[in-house]
């Protein structure tokens, strides 16, 4: 589905902004799904994967739905290092919906930059997005200015 929405242009004007650049854990994930692939092909699964099933519809969470999008014939087309990658960005936009929900944002067009924080200062430096460190930092000290002066207000 996230591929889709990109395909679509759902993501153009947050596109447009910034990019976010990821390498080692889609890579991983598809090695990681090519090498499931090529062990269900030769039949010799390792436990820690047998338990999940022999298949890549029973191995891979999000092959039921791609089967259903697809159908059959095309579904069997798709490499299982695919299906890895798939599976990957599936569960980062998931957790992208969770925090987004979390901060009463139920959809991108309610995102802004004050929604995010820069965890490194090299981002904050290219991003213009405040340090994680930095954030609300004038409200909290305006917060505790008026608890200094409730204190000085009482003696």
């Amino acid at each position: 589905m996230l591929l889709r929405a990109f395909e679509r242009g759902a993501f153009k004007e947050f596109e447009r902004h910034w990019r976010v650049g990821m390498a080692r854990g889609p890579i991983a994930a598809a090695m990681v799904g090519k090498t499931i692939g090529k062990s269900i092909d030769e039949q010799e699964l390792p436990v820690y994967v047998e338990r999940f099933g022999k298949t890549k519809d029973e191995i891979f969470v999000t092959a039921a739905h791609l089967r259903r999008d697809l159908g059959d014939a095309e579904f069997e087309k798709v490499p299982a290092g695919a299906l890895g990658l798939y599976t990957y960005y599936e569960r980062i936009a998931q957790g992208l919906r969770q925090l987004m929900a979390g901060s009463r944002r139920f959809g991108l067009k309610y995102m802004s930059r004050d929604d995010l924080a820069s965890l490194t200062p090299e981002v904050a430096r290219v991003s213009g997005i405040p340090l994680v460190s930095d954030c609300d930092e004038a409200e909290a000290e305006e917060i505790l200015s008026q608890v200094q002066a409730q204190q000085h207000q009482e003696v």
